[in-house]
């Protein structure tokens, strides 16, 4: 199997990253109040998680399915 060569601290420091830049955004946007804030932070995580999951996953796959 093809896959990009991370660790999972490596992985986990650009979940958070991206988690993080994401929540700002939702702020600026005004997506939550201040009373959601724990729930937007627990969304924006598992969103994160989501995508970049997904995005891991179609990669490799696309990889794998690519002439040599």
């Amino acid at each position: 199997m093809s896959q990009i060569p991370m660790s999972t601290e490596q992985l986990e420091v650009i979940v958070e990253v991206v988690a993080r830049n994401l929540l700002e955004k939702w702020a600026i946007d005004d997506r939550f109040t201040i009373d959601e804030i724990a729930l937007a932070t627990k969304n924006v995580v598992d969103d994160t998680v989501f995508v970049i999951n997904e995005f891991m996953s179609l990669f490799n796959e696309t990889l794998l399915t690519q002439p040599k």
